[in-house]
């Protein structure tokens, strides 16, 4: 515990911002790595526990409310300008307590929800990396403890070790049998408790008791040491089990660098260890946007690594109990991919640098980066304490709107009326982060928000109606003009993670305004975001038809247009220049309309070749987000594109998706669709395709709690004896819907020839003049196969 009197600065990276109680005072905690590849641990006693209140309320509080509460002048205020007085008390959770108190009883409070913790990241402005002077010492498990140091912003990318983990249950009890590490200084073990008199295989390491097996776990994650545990659906799984392992032990599960157990949130999924980062794989999947058909370990596995489990687990997990008592080398190899796989994907797609970069963006812990009202909050009380200026407490009414503001219905992006039917050449633009260009644009902001302006005030006027003073620069806009530029220098660098970091938050602040959940939404803003995308939408498009181009379909931020050029080459070679054209001509448009500076920027995508835009079924008006394109290849190939269509459509079955896929790349080739369309209704009929045939459907709630209608996922989840939520998979029989490992009557192979291949062939067939019940059989003559 010897002092460490060096004074250079180190760069860190927080990992876990907390804080404990030491002599009856918060002491923030500050946990994470050095760029020595040391660990750290801050401790910061000077942080004291705070919030606002009104000062014309301060009379209003009764001497018993301020009982060992220190009152103090400020130089900032409300959002309308009213000047606040700052309440310290002396433990984090008396801020909480007393605010409550004092909403209770009419007294408005501000900010008195910010975490401790974050309260002294965000007055700070630490964002992530920080800069550490300060004398340290070897002291609570960290290489590293600075108490009280100087800390500073600071730019710096952390390498973070990893290690993953899997368990593997007794599905009847719930007691661990074996648990796998891998990852971290080399780790790939299996540890496990085999049957009462039995052994386990060479190079498992056997553990008398489910006791003893925690606690070598406990240790060997101590001894690696890693700065990230990960795994697949460990956060709702394995370390639950874990913990309640632990408390049938009489212990604490203890993983972390300090002292302390796990601790598992009862909402939003995050689970604590002292010292570490916990990034489940599944929610880093899901986080960062990745949609895929399954979100299974396997399923997952598959897709991005090629391969995937070495065995399936079973119903109910049965099958693990098979291999524990009769094959425990199989179940060690079982228990030991699993935890590869997770390790790899999280590799792979760069999963733990992506929440690096975003906590390094936002300043929240890297194990919070699905949390975009987090971030946005995170961001803007730290650009707010800047202005001299507090928000409402979360919860309260009034956060940035006055209280007499009427609530608005959602607008969403404005989308044209498809122009149906088979186009050549067809340019797509769409505008570069069209919303958070019009935030730039048009100054929207929270701050700057005027509920009811003055007739005569010069005030920037959204087409929906909302007012934004013109100065000072508001703060959203601000960030943005940062982080666009950001993102642009790191695309042209190559840097992936940062540019794709970026997007996710820009992207997210629109959404956001929109959500009551976040404390400066206000729906009149989020409102004007969407309504001025509209406006300038529609005049994009007026401004192209005044050229004397066609606008066939536009949706949100992109139009589609008919180029009018012969062939591909010259499409491509001239939808720059108009893109260039339109940009010079919105700048001036809106500086003469708006007195502003456009940030707007509409960009040339790409030519379809071919663009199919299909009508509703069963009418003649164009179907909205809905169409298929040809992309012609550098090479001479091409590939189809689909936007809302079957084929990317989890819902519909492997063969409707592939059916439509085929019909459409056919049809856009001019190759028969005819015959090939026959040869499948053959082997439909045939039975040569029934592992095409399952439907997967995701139940929202238990199948009992369905008492209005009963759809097919339902009845099938029933008929399994299903209590629970979840995906179910089924096919659809001469019996009705039946779960896919139960079906007990034939396949209903007429059902599919309607409700699958019918819907995907129509639009192609209506287009080739071709008869559907001909080609299935039902008609009286076939017609012509060739387009």
């Amino acid at each position: 515990m010897s002092a460490d009197r060096d004074s250079r600065a180190l760069r860190g990276f927080v990992l876990e911002p907390s804080f404990r109680l030491e002599r009856g005072r918060g002491v923030v905690w500050l946990a994470g790595v050095l760029e020595t590849g040391e660990s750290f641990l801050v401790r910061e006693h000077r942080a004291e526990p705070y919030f606002y209140v009104r000062a014309e309320d301060v009379a209003r509080l009764a001497p018993d409310r301020l009982r060992g509460v220190v009152l103090a002048e400020t130089d900032r205020g409300t959002f309308r300008g009213e000047p606040v007085v700052r309440l310290t008390v002396g433990r984090p959770a008396e801020v909480s307590y007393l605010a409550a108190r004092l909403e209770r009883e009419g007294v408005r409070t501000y900010e008195a929800d910010v975490r401790f913790a974050s309260r002294f990241l965000i007055d700070r402005g630490l964002r992530g990396s920080l800069a550490i002077r300060g004398p340290s010492r070897r002291d609570f498990g960290f290489d590293r403890v600075f108490d009280d140091p100087e800390l500073t912003p600071a730019d710096w990318t952390p390498r973070l070790s990893v290690l993953a983990f899997d368990l593997e249950t007794d599905p009847g009890t719930g007691e661990v049998l074996a648990a796998a590490l891998v990852g971290s200084e080399g780790a790939s073990e299996v540890l496990m408790r085999p049957p009462t008199g039995q052994s386990v295989p060479e190079g498992v390491t056997a553990c008398a008791t489910e006791g003893e097996l925690l606690a070598t776990f406990c240790r060997r994650v101590r001894e690696i040491d890693p700065d990230v545990l990960t795994g697949w659906n460990i956060v709702e799984f394995d370390l639950p089990v874990l913990v309640r392992a632990a408390e049938r032990w009489g212990g604490l599960l203890e993983l972390g660098r300090a002292p302390g157990s796990v601790r598992l949130a009862r909402q939003g999924g995050v689970a604590t260890v002292p010292g570490r980062a916990v990034l489940d794989g599944l929610r880093l999947v899901r986080g960062a946007s990745i949609r895929l058909e399954s979100y299974r370990l396997d399923a997952v596995a598959r897709h991005y690594l090629g391969r995937g489990k070495v065995a399936s687990a079973g119903e109910g997990g049965q099958e693990i109990l098979v291999l524990w008592h009769g094959d425990r080398e199989r179940l060690a190899e079982y228990n030991r991919v699993d935890a590869e796989l997770a390790l790899e994907i999280v590799s792979k797609l760069q999963l733990v640098e992506l929440a690096v970069e975003r906590s390094r963006l936002t300043g929240l812990p890297p194990d919070r980066l699905g949390s975009s009202i987090a971030a946005f909050d995170f961001l803007y009380l730290m650009a707010l304490g800047r202005r001299g200026t507090v928000a409402r407490t979360l919860g309260s009414r009034g956060a940035v709107v006055d209280d007499t503001g009427l609530p608005e219905i959602a607008e969403g992006g404005h989308v044209l009326e498809p122009v149906t039917g088979l186009h050549e050449q067809v340019w797509v633009f769409d505008f570069k982060s069209l919303y958070p260009s019009v935030i730039r644009t048009f100054g929207i902001d929270p701050l700057n928000f005027v509920p009811n302006p003055e007739p005569a005030a010069d005030v920037l006027r959204a087409p929906n109606g909302a007012a934004f003073r013109r100065t000072p620069p508001g703060i959203l806009p601000g960030l943005l003009d940062e982080l666009m530029p950001r993102r642009e220098a790191a695309q042209r660098a190559g840097d992936g993670i940062t540019a794709y970091a970026i997007k996710i938050l820009m992207n997210s602040f629109y959404g956001v305004l929109a959500t009551s959940a976040c404390r400066f939404a206000d729906q009149r803003i989020a409102n004007a975001i969407t309504s001025f995308g509209r406006v300038v939408l529609l005049e994009t498009k007026r401004r192209i038809e005044a050229l004397g181009y066609r606008v066939l379909y536009g949706d949100t931020d992109s139009l589609f247009v008919a180029s009018g050029c012969a062939d591909g080459v010259s499409a491509r070679a001239r939808g720059p220049e108009l893109a260039a054209r339109l940009t010079r001509e919105l700048t001036a448009w809106v500086r003469r309309e708006f007195r502003v500076e456009s940030r707007l920027v509409p960009s040339f995508q790409t030519v379809y070749a071919q663009l199919l835009l299909p009508a509703i079924r069963g009418s003649e008006r164009g179907a909205r987000k809905r169409y298929a394109g040809w992309v012609e290849e550098p090479d001479g190939g091409g590939r189809v594109v689909f936007v809302g269509m079957e084929a990317v459509r989890s819902d519909w079955t492997e063969l409707g998706r592939r059916v439509q896929k085929e019909l459409y790349e056919r049809f856009f080739r001019r190759e028969d669709v005819a015959p090939y369309l026959i040869g499948v209704l053959a082997d439909l009929r045939a039975g040569r395709l029934d592992d095409q045939l399952v439907y997967k459907k995701r139940l929202r709630k238990e199948p009992a709690a369905y008492t209005a209608t009963t759809p097919p996922h339902v009845a099938a989840a029933r008929k399994a004896g299903r209590g629970r939520s979840g995906t179910v998979s089924y096919v659809v029989t001469t019996a009705g819907p039946e779960p896919v490992d139960g079906a007990a009557d034939p396949l209903d192979y007429e059902h599919y020839v309607d409700k699958q291949l019918r819907p995907v062939a129509l639009p192609v067939l209506e287009r080739l003049g071709l008869d559907f019940e001909e080609i299935a059989g039902r008609g009286h003559q076939l017609g012509l196969f060739k387009r």
